[in-house]
């Protein structure tokens, strides 16, 4: 009984002591709570701060991208306002930036600041135009991605244009303040940093600076001697015809601050003119009773006395006029037969030929250039819809086939009277860039006006009226056709052959006329030549 008792009394010991040990412990379960809460309080916020970071990284890049492409609606829009024939023709500067004038600025904005890039102590000032090389502006080069310290103090050194984008002048604007417009000059670009060594277009030092560039339609050139300017018609003497090279410089600034320039170089096309009415890569044979003429008849009027190897030919400008008689018959950088009694061959050149001759063209950038461009009708859609089969012995791999009265544009009445674009009776003559994409044959008379693009080889059955320029990749052949004349005002350019075979009675006559190559192309923006973006 006795035991029991200490038992008893053990047990409730041991009782009272884990009681005791209970109390000790209580509220820790409470810190533990509010550890965890800390923690995911922690947790949170940091979630919340990542997520506003993101959102402000989001909105920066969001404005900074509006900003850029801002930059580039502005560079878009004066492009597309030096078109030839648009209402809002923008008016370029002709001359380099000069203390007189040279620098035009297409102001944006969305007038609630004042937008004046000409002033060193506003907003937007052009703080890029010191890196430019205008030499004749004075301005002190201050050195890679260092922003100009100076401008002219007169007013007469630019001129000033408005936007005519929807919302110009109010809050719906588009964010681009100014685009620069100026002609592009030699050594205009900075090597290793800065104009103190420049790149040359030509690679060369020798070329002065203050010169301005031009644009041949495939390569840039310092303007060329003999030449006042890179868009006037070139002297007398198979000189390349040129167009200027512009420099776009555009700032945008966006709601938030984020600023972004872009600059492009652009040139119109100049209309491709040839050497000669004939021009060929390879051998040209000749054959049935042919007429090739060199002379311009654009320019020209001319009078034959005879014919053949025996004809004399007089030839006296067209009023207001000065007769182009610098073109060859035929240029050739094969050779070429010798023309026989019943083939006349005219030009003011002596010979009327020139064959053996370095090649100045490069046939597939041309032919690439020209598909390209605005408005191409390709001959595998509508109305020709032409089906090009897969051929292995064809240029370029395809045959387009033989059809019949073809219309690659309309011709005016023939022979035309020049130039075309002033001239009453054209009634519904319109010129086309037609592209096909295999070799072709027509049959039946067909008739053009523009460019005749055939990427592969060309047979002419059966006569053919063309205003233009023929532009050949491969072989093209004149074969005849009965009592039906071919006649051709423009020149044709082959990359392979030319071969005119009359065996069927018909006859070939092929003259130059720089109308009607002046005249082929459709008008379109300025072509964009290079692009690159400035930290300015």
């Amino acid at each position: 009984m006795k035991i029991l008792l200490i038992l008893g009394q053990g047990r409730s010991s041991l009782s009272a002591g884990r009681k005791i040990n209970l109390r000790a412990e209580r509220g820790v379960a409470l810190i533990i709570c509010m550890f965890a809460l800390l923690l995911l309080s922690a947790i949170g916020m940091s979630l919340m701060f990542m997520a506003d970071t993101e959102t402000a990284i989001n909105y920066n890049y969001r404005d900074s991208q509006r900003a850029y492409f801002a930059a580039q609606a502005g560079l878009q829009e004066a492009r597309a306002r030096m078109m030839p024939g648009v209402a809002d023709l923008l008016p370029a500067p002709t001359v380099l930036p000069s203390s007189t004038g040279g620098v035009l600025y297409l102001l944006g904005g969305n007038g609630s600041t004042t937008v004046a890039p000409w002033d060193t102590s506003n907003k937007y000032t052009d703080n890029e135009i010191c890196h430019e090389g205008f030499s004749t502006l004075s301005l002190t080069d201050t050195g890679a991605n260092v922003p100009c310290a100076s401008l002219p103090t007169t007013t007469t050194w630019y001129s000033t244009t408005n936007s005519d984008s929807p919302g110009f002048g109010t809050a719906s604007a588009l964010s681009f303040k100014w685009v620069r417009v100026t002609l592009k000059t030699n050594a205009s670009a900075a090597g290793l940093g800065s104009l103190a060594s420049p790149f040359y277009v030509t690679g060369s030092s020798s070329t002065s600076t203050s010169i301005p560039i031009c644009w041949d339609g495939l390569h840039q050139k310092p303007l060329p001697t003999g030449y006042t300017s890179c868009n006037m018609d070139p002297p007398p003497g198979n000189l390349p015809y040129l167009k200027a090279v512009y420099r776009l410089t555009s700032l945008a600034v966006a709601p938030a601050g984020s600023r972004r320039m872009a600059q492009a170089e652009v040139a119109l096309d100049p209309p491709f003119v040839t050497n000669a009415a004939v021009d060929s890569l390879d051998h040209v044979t000749l054959n049935g009773q042919l007429t090739v003429d060199g002379y311009d008849s654009c320019s020209c009027d001319c009078v034959t006395v005879g014919s053949g190897n025996n004809a004399t030919r007089t030839c006296t400008s067209k009023p207001g006029k000065t007769c182009d008689n610098s073109r060859w018959a035929i240029f050739a950088s094969g050779s070429v037969d010798n023309p026989n009694s019943s083939e006349n061959i005219y030009s003011g050149q002596s010979p009327p030929i020139a064959q053996d001759q370095p090649w100045p063209y490069d046939i597939n950038s041309l032919v690439n250039k020209y598909k390209s461009m605005n408005n191409v009708v390709n001959a595998t859609g509508p109305p020709y819809n032409y089906s090009c089969s897969v051929c292995s012995t064809c240029l370029n791999g395809l045959s387009c086939g033989t059809h019949a009265g073809q219309t690659f544009g309309v011709p005016p009445l023939f022979p035309p009277t020049d130039p075309i674009i002033s001239d009453p009776t054209l009634g519904t003559a319109q010129s086309q860039i037609t592209y096909v994409p295999g070799n072709l044959q027509t049959t039946g008379g067909s008739t053009g006006n523009g460019i005749l693009i055939v990427d592969g080889d060309l047979d002419i059955h059966g006569g053919l009226a063309f205003y233009g320029l023929i532009l050949v990749k491969g072989v093209i052949k004149f074969t005849g056709g009965g009592s039906e004349s071919t006649n051709v005002y423009g020149s044709v350019l082959a990359g392979q052959e030319s071969l005119v075979d009359n065996t069927l009675g018909g006859s070939a006559s092929i003259a130059f006329n720089v109308c009607a190559l002046k005249n082929l192309t459709v008008p379109q923006p300025p072509s964009i030549i290079a692009f690159h973006e400035l930290t300015y």
